[in-house]
């Protein structure tokens, strides 16, 4: 969940950050100017295991996986549909800024959700 994106053990390894909503912004308006506005998720999935065939091209190495995301009961949801990452910027008390992809859109949606929701994260390089 959030909680561990921001905890201060830090969950991603030294020398390494879970990016910020900013920081996202910043790679989604980059595929954007370089030829995939409008397909900026498809730039980024993965080449298999979207449901329905939509796989994406992995244009840049980034395989982003359909893992969809866990309830806090333990239940799964989403997995071969959509891919969710946390960013480290909170929208408010209860709810932190996440990218995701789904295998019905080729672009990256950005929204917030509930920070007890257990949603992957990708490390940045400092």
């Amino acid at each position: 969940n959030w909680n561990a994106v921001s905890d201060s053990r830090n969950i991603c390894p030294t020398g390494w950050h879970v990016p910020t909503d900013a920081e996202w912004t910043k790679l989604t308006n980059y595929l954007a100017a370089n030829g995939h506005k409008g397909t900026e998720g498809t730039a980024l999935k993965s080449a298999s295991s979207w449901s329905e065939e939509r796989n994406g091209t992995d244009n840049y190495g980034w395989k982003a996986f359909p893992v969809g995301y866990r309830f806090n009961s333990g239940h799964f949801y989403g997995v071969g549909h959509y891919g969710y990452w946390w960013s480290s910027s909170e929208s408010n008390t209860s709810n932190a800024w996440y990218r995701s992809m789904d295998n019905d859109i080729d672009s990256v949606y950005r929204t917030k959700f509930k920070k007890k929701l257990g949603i992957s994260i990708r490390c940045l390089k400092d």
